[in-house]
């Protein structure tokens, strides 16, 4: 077997164990379950892996690297300069807004909730929390350096940042159903322009805009169920494709009350009931 096929198989285990992970939790899942995912055989999974827990944390690398690339990828498409756009960005790199990232934020629950009886996957999570913490340290760093921001310690809001937008996560993918994108990504949005001591609103790109393009709505995909964090489970796939694009656009005053307005609606019993 050459490098590059090596490359290959072992891409495609850690995508298995990805979906896999998120999808039925640390405990449901086997070696052969990712081995059968993957296509390959459970030799070649153990060849690459010494054991479970190598395989959850390299997953989770996995996810976040390609996560990290598609951000890169879209801050070079958009051209978005200025710390404090950096920093809004960050904030919705950190959010649930695709299926890829909704399995992220599974993932990283999974290795949360075991860390704590096991140095090397604790090891593994500061490891991580650091990776992904800096980014936002160096955007604070940034802002300032160019006085938009002020009296913080670019570490600590980073940490902070971390903590509170992981939490947030979590309730999003769990469908807390007081909570929906747009208002957490205010939340957020608010509550670290606070840290930094900036002045006004942070500037997100237009919800619409971030976004993707396909699978909103659909009845195949885990995210924009986490993405509305709607309750309602009644409406039909057309009304759930209908109120989930309108309940992402922009988060202020006519699409807020629409929200509000549907929501209302979808509370009322029915006649006769």
């Amino acid at each position: 077997m050459d490098r590059h096929e090596q490359v290959d198989r072992r891409g495609r285990v850690l995508d298995a164990a990805v979906e896999l992970i998120a999808r039925d939790g640390f405990d449901g899942v086997r070696i052969a379950d990712v081995a059968r995912q993957a296509g390959v055989s459970t030799a070649l999974v153990h060849y690459h892996f010494a054991n479970r827990a190598q395989l959850l944390t390299e997953a989770l690398t996995h996810s976040l690297s390609r996560a990290e690339q598609r951000l890169a990828r879209s801050a070079g498409e958009v051209g978005r300069a200025g710390a404090d756009r950096r920093l809004a960005d960050l904030i919705d790199f950190a959010l649930p807004f695709t299926d890829e990232d909704v399995r992220e934020a599974r993932l990283w629950a999974e290795l949360e909730s075991r860390a704590a009886g096991s140095p090397e996957l604790a090891e593994a999570l500061a490891r991580l929390n650091r990776r992904t913490e800096q980014p936002v340290a160096d955007a604070v760093a940034a802002g300032l350096a160019e006085g938009i921001f002020h009296d913080c310690v670019p570490a600590e809001v980073a940490t902070a940042a971390q903590a509170l937008l992981a939490g947030l996560s979590v309730r999003l993918t769990a469908h807390d159903p007081g909570l929906d994108l747009a208002g957490v990504r205010e939340l957020a949005g608010r509550q670290l322009s606070r840290l930094v001591g900036y002045a006004g609103v942070l500037p997100f790109r237009p919800l619409s805009a971030v976004l993707p393009e396909s699978g909103i709505g659909t009845a195949t995909a885990t995210a924009p169920d986490a993405i509305t964090a709607t309750s309602t489970s009644t409406s039909t796939s057309t009304s759930t494709s209908t109120d989930s694009v309108a309940e992402r656009g922009e988060s202020t005053g006519a699409g807020r009350a629409a929200v509000g307005r549907r929501r209302r609606a979808a509370r009322r019993p029915a006649a006769g009931h």
